[in-house]
């Protein structure tokens, strides 16, 4: 289902202005000049082209839900990226990009959500769902119906192509 080697970042705490300088420029010019990025702009990113969660990602940093990235929407992902130095604060990240809904828990329909969205196999609707159904049916250890973070992080262990 993808990994976050290609949205890792250095070990730097927060961006120089040099660098938010050179993101300027570069927003601009993936823009084709405009201070905005569109999903099809973002994903020319080569750092970051094929990432299967791209799409979900762009969606959580587009904070006016607007379907463009602004230069402060692209500064505030880049520095929430410096900071998933240590193993949990990248299993929290990918968990963000599950829980479609924020409510802290990953539901059945949000695993088949990014199941769809990262569908490179082209497997059919019903294949999905039989996905899902056993990887709840295996991580949903407490029998409540959806994955908390700590059943996520158990999940992605046992599966590293999920996070």
């Amino acid at each position: 289902m993808g990994n976050l080697q290609s949205l890792e970042s250095s070990e730097k705490h927060s961006l120089s202005k040099a660098e938010l300088e050179r993101m300027e420029r570069r927003l601009k010019r993936l823009g084709r000049g405009e201070t905005e990025l569109a999903l099809t702009d973002f994903q020319l990113i080569p750092e970051i082209a094929g990432n299967p969660f791209l799409a979900r990602i762009f969606q959580l940093s587009d904070r006016n839900c607007d379907g463009y990235m602004d230069s402060q929407d692209l500064r505030e992902l880049m520095l929430r990226l410096t900071e998933l130095r240590d193993l949990e604060a990248k299993h929290r990240f990918v968990f963000g990009i599950y829980d479609a809904d924020g409510d802290g828990f990953v539901t059945a329909q949000d695993l088949h959500r990014q199941l769809q969205e990262t569908n490179t196999r082209g497997l059919p609707e019903d294949k999905l769902w039989k996905v899902v159904e056993a990887t709840m049916e295996e991580f949903d250890t407490d029998g409540d119906g959806a994955l908390g973070f700590e059943e996520f992080v158990e999940l992605i262990t046992a599966v590293p192509s999920m996070g």
